[in-house]
């Protein structure tokens, strides 16, 4: 059967994967490396099962596996129980984490057994809709059929009028002679032969899977390795679709630091992503930021620049991102956000919006799970269209990290009970799974999803921009426009309004050095980097004062390599003089400066500035000053900025001695003396004549 060909690939491609990958492919694709299962792992895990079961295929196989240190298998056994159906949310949250509500259908006990792969127990059994059911006879050989003597599980419901595809629990327990040891549910999901009303058709499933951390950091050679398994992956299940995301950072290291493997993964995710491939790849932000946030504290601007990077850098690995669409489900959002969200989304330029189900007001048929997008009023005529993720399903992503098996049939089920709430709704319906940022994926759980999302008939997978074209906004009687919950206007839990003026600051002086710098040099580029990563909205008041204190030394490095020679102290010998200056350059690329003097003793002829271009070491220049006054120590402040004059680069004071003598001076001196002489000769000559004669 092709259900049993499915299973029985997906299960041959994961053991190879899991051979495959290191024994760090477990780590978070979100950053750090998982600490693990204990070495003698949990008592009891699920193995695998049969994702759904049909008339024509009625078989249910379930396999456990059990830890070693539950004592001896001669003292153990499991017993499975199947449960009725789930009939609303609350049921299938109360099955999913304890004990299944209501009566048996029927159960079965199973010795634990030893195999070379360890302990573990499993269980066959053919599912009926009714006692008067006879299962089919396939051919001998036939991969999942149970044997003849296997357990029966009647469902009791009324076939082919859409009461008996459902999904139903199974509790799974390991006991110790009476004693329990330990339980999980999972689920048992059953397929009418004709499928969901041809006008519904099945739950479209837009599954968002970020590759890889998001953030400024280099990844680890591990954090590369685990990217390149999951790629690998996808490619094994192409036929699904898929919306991803890579952090600009992880693609830049692929393509780096990746080597031979590094290129090809790159290759292999521009394919699926590519307009044949089938996924989706999101624009993403250099590093994870809350628009409204930004907003908030001034910074909308950076949003704009935030995208450019990281689409420049996704584009330079050959990759292909989609714009439009923006996903955040960790920032939390109400009323007194709209006008700064309605902003950050504009300078996003994004028309779609994914976010958490909570930050929405109640709006819709509150007995059954929202399954629709709609429009989002901001305020002031501002909308977007939207669609909120919910609990329901994302929860299972991180339930039980120990048991990623199980936690994907979990997940699974959870989508399809969705399906299957209420199959006379008329109009389609989706989901946007979005994982919580501290998933750690394993090639267990990402197996095990994508097999059961294969050719599944109630679940059909759709990218994000195929979700908002299929599903309708309105459908089904919900309402077409929702607003945020309420909320009152709190301060931010992000960036200070403090370091907020830090940051516009130092943008806006990056931005005036790179406008006088040529080409397109890595030292600037490193710089703009340091600066979009100081507005991750993953990073704590430390963290982020750090940064901004490095990118301090960094730029004030660079702007050190540029500075005035010049002398100490000048001598004019005449009124009118040059005053000789040197720019020197230590930078290794062409820099435009404008040199500027100033003083309230002199004047300058020819003007007070010069435009210099910086292309080598030592670059003279002379500016010809006119001394207003003579005397010593007569300040000139020397300054050196950006052509558009708002940085400056260096400043420093010179100091310059007048002798230069005035020709009116000169000329009052020698009239003075002339003058004085005149007397002096009058008055010797009249004291003379007084003089009596000597005989």
């Amino acid at each position: 059967m092709r259900w049993a060909r499915v299973s029985l690939r997906a299960l041959a491609v994961s053991a190879v994967l899991v051979v495959a990958w290191v024994p760090t492919a477990a780590l978070a694709l979100h950053g750090s490396v998982s600490s693990g299962p204990d070495p003698v792992g949990p008592p009891l895990t699920l193995e695998s099962q049969t994702p759904w079961v049909t008339p024509a295929a009625p078989w249910f196989s379930l396999a456990a596996e059990v830890g070693s240190t539950t004592g001896p298998v001669g003292n153990l056994h499991v017993r499975v129980s199947f449960y009725p159906r789930i009939n609303n949310a609350t049921q299938l949250a109360q099955s999913t984490n304890s004990l299944p509500a209501g009566g048996e259908i029927t159960h079965v006990n199973v010795p634990v057994t030893v195999t070379p792969e360890g302990r573990g127990a499993s269980v066959c059994a053919t599912v009926l809709r009714t006692d008067r059911e006879v299962p089919p006879t396939p051919p001998a050989g036939t991969p999942g059929v149970c044997p003849a003597d296997a357990q029966t599980v009647v469902l009791d419901c009324t076939p082919d009028v859409d009461s008996c595809g459902d999904v139903y629990p199974v509790s799974v327990a390991l006991f110790r002679q009476s004693t329990e040891l330990s339980r999980f549910t999972t689920f048992l999901t059953y397929q009418e032969p004709q499928g969901p009303p041809a006008a519904v058709g099945p739950l479209d499933v837009s599954l968002i899977l970020p590759l890889s951390k998001s953030g400024p950091a280099v990844p680890t050679r591990a954090a590369r390795t685990a990217t390149e398994g999951l790629v690998a992956l996808l490619a094994v299940h192409r036929g699904l679709s898929t919306t991803l995301e890579i952090s600009p950072t992880a693609a830049l290291a692929l393509l780096d630091g990746g080597g031979r493997q590094g290129h090809d993964t790159l290759v292999q995710l521009a394919a699926l992503t590519g307009a044949a491939g089938g996924d989706q790849l999101l624009g993403v932000p250099y590093v994870p930021i809350d628009v409204a946030d930004l907003e908030h504290v001034g910074l909308g601007g950076e949003i704009a620049v935030q995208l450019a990077r990281g689409g420049a850098i996704l584009r330079l690995a050959g990759l292909h991102p989609t714009s439009g669409s923006w996903v955040d489900t960790t920032s939390s959002f109400s009323a007194s956000d709209t006008a700064a969200l309605a902003a950050g989304l504009g300078e996003a330029d994004a028309g779609h919006l994914v976010l958490d189900d909570s930050d929405l007001a109640t709006a819709g048929l509150e007995e059954y799970t929202f399954a629709q997008p709609f429009t989002l009023a901001l305020g002031h005529g501002s909308r977007v269209s939207a669609v909120g993720t919910t609990s329901l399903a994302d929860s299972r992503f991180t339930a039980d990290a120990g048991d990623p098996t199980l936690a994907a049939n979990q997940l699974l089920a959870t989508l399809a009970f969705i399906h299957f709430e209420n199959v006379s709704l008329s109009d389609p319906r989706g989901m946007v799974l979005d994982p919580p940022p501290s998933w750690q994926p394993s090639p267990a759980f990402l197996d095990t999803l994508f097999a059961g999302l294969s050719t599944n008939p109630a679940l059909s997978t759709v990218t994000l921009d195929q979700f908002f074209a299929k599903v309708p906004q309105g459908g089904n009687g919900e309402p077409a426009t929702r607003r945020l919950q309420a909320g009152a206007d709190t301060p931010s839990n992000g960036i200070t309004k403090a370091e907020a003026t830090h940051l516009a600051v130092a943008r806006d002086d990056l931005s005036s050095f790179t406008l006088a710098v040529s080409g397109h040099p890595s030292l600037l580029t490193g710089l703009s980097d340091l600066l979009l990563g100081t507005e991750s909205d993953a990073l704590g008041p430390a963290q982020r004062s750090a940064l901004l204190a490095t990118y301090a030394q960094r730029f004030g490095g660079a702007l050190g390599l540029i500075t005035l020679g010049t002398q100490g102290t000048i001598t004019f010998t005449s009124r009118t003089a040059p005053i000789p200056l040197s720019v020197l350059s230590a930078a290794p690329f062409r820099v435009t400066v404008v040199l500027s003097l100033d003083s309230n003793k002199f004047t300058f002829p020819n003007g007070n500035t010069r435009t210099l271009t910086l292309g080598r070491p030592t670059t003279p220049v002379r500016l010809e000053a006119h001394a207003s006054t003579s005397g010593d120590r007569l300040p000139v402040e020397v300054t050196l900025t950006t052509p558009d004059g708002r940085l400056v680069i260096a400043h420093a004071t010179l100091t310059v001695h007048a002798t230069s003598i005035s020709f009116v001076g000169i000329g009052l001196t020698v009239l003075a003396a002339l003058v004085l002489l005149v007397w002096w000769v009058r008055t010797w000559r009249r004291g003379r004549r007084r003089r009596p004669r000597v005989h």
